[in-house]
C-alpha cells in the first residue's frame, strides 16, 4: 500500500490539485541512474493525468549535488508552482527554505538517509524517516517515485498504467544498488522481463540498440555494466 508511506496521501492530493488548477510543475531529479530514471517516470506519470510539467536534472559542473537554492531560483523564474523533488533533497535545508520564501510547494521524495530534522519542504516522502511505517526501508530513489506513481495510479482510477513504469523502476533499482529483495526483488524480475520482452519505447530501444542488447535477455549484470554506465555517461 504506497499510502503507508508518512505524506504520500498528502502528496497525492497536492499533485492533482495542481493538474486539475493547471498549476506548473517541476520534477527535481539527479543526473544519475536512479535519479534519471525517477524523473522520466514522474514526468510521464503527471503528462498522462493531463499537467503542465517540466524537469530539471542538475549539471554536475554547473549547480553541484542535490537540491540547491539556484534550481528553486531558476523554477520560480519560469512560474513553476509546485517543485517534486526525486532521488534527492532529505538533506536540503536552504532549498527547502528558499522554496518556503519564494511561494513555491517543495515536495520532497528521497531515500538517502534522513537528518534528525527534516527539512521545512510542504511535504516529505521517505522510507527512512524514523516516523515512517513503510515496511521496504531499502527502496531505490526510483522505488519511491514508483509509489507515488502507484498513488496517482490508484486515486485516478487508471491502475492499468502501472505495470508500463516498471522497466524504468527496475534499471533505476538494479544500477543504484540497494539490496534485490522483497518489493526491490519484485519491481527488478518484472521490469527485467518486460526490457527483454517488449516493445519498448523509442528512446529505450535506441538505448538497447546502442549497448547491442536488442533481442537479448536482460538481467542485472546488463543494467549495472551496459547501460547504467551509458545512462550516467550523460551527467559526466
Amino acid at each position: 500500500d504506497p499510502f503507508l508511506l508518512t505524506d504520500l496521501r498528502l502528496v497525492t492530493d497536492r499533485v492533482l490539485e495542481a493538474i486539475k488548477r493547471r498549476e506548473k510543475i517541476a520534477v527535481h531529479g539527479d543526473y544519475d541512474v536512479d535519479g534519471v530514471t525517477s524523473t522520466v517516470m514522474l514526468r510521464r506519470m503527471i503528462e498522462l493525468l493531463g499537467g503542465d510539467v517540466l524537469h530539471f536534472i542538475p549539471d554536475r559542473f554547473r549547480d553541484g549535488y542535490g537540491l540547491q537554492p539556484e534550481a528553486i531560483n531558476q523554477l520560480k523564474s519560469k512560474n513553476v508552482n509546485v517543485v517534486v523533488s526525486v532521488d534527492c533533497g532529505i538533506r536540503s535545508q536552504e532549498a527547502a527554505e528558499r522554496a518556503k520564501e519564494v511561494g513555491i510547494d517543495l515536495i520532497i521524495t528521497d531515500h538517502h538517509e534522513p537528518q534528525r530534522v527534516l527539512p521545512p519542504a510542504f511535504a516529505v516522502v521517505n522510507p527512512r524517516r524514523h516516523d515512517c511505517l513503510y515496511p521496504n526501508k531499502d527502496l531505490a530513489g526510483v522505488g519511491v517515485a514508483l509509489k507515488l506513481v502507484h498513488a496517482l495510479c490508484l486515486r485516478t482510477g487508471q491502475m492499468q498504467w502501472l505495470p508500463g513504469f516498471l522497466k524504468m523502476a527496475a534499471i533505476g533499482t538494479v544500477a543504484d544498488v540497494v539490496p534485490l529483495k522483497g518489493e526491490n526483488r519484485i519491481i527488478s524480475r518484472l521490469g527485467l522481463e518486460q526490457l527483454t520482452c517488449g516493445p519498448n519505447t523509442v528512446g529505450l530501444q535506441a538505448l538497447l540498440d546502442a549497448s547491442g542488447l536488442s533481442g537479448k535477455k536482460i538481467g542485472s549484470y546488463e543494467v549495472s555494466f551496459v547501460l547504467a554506465p551509458r545512462v550516467n555517461a550523460a551527467g559526466r
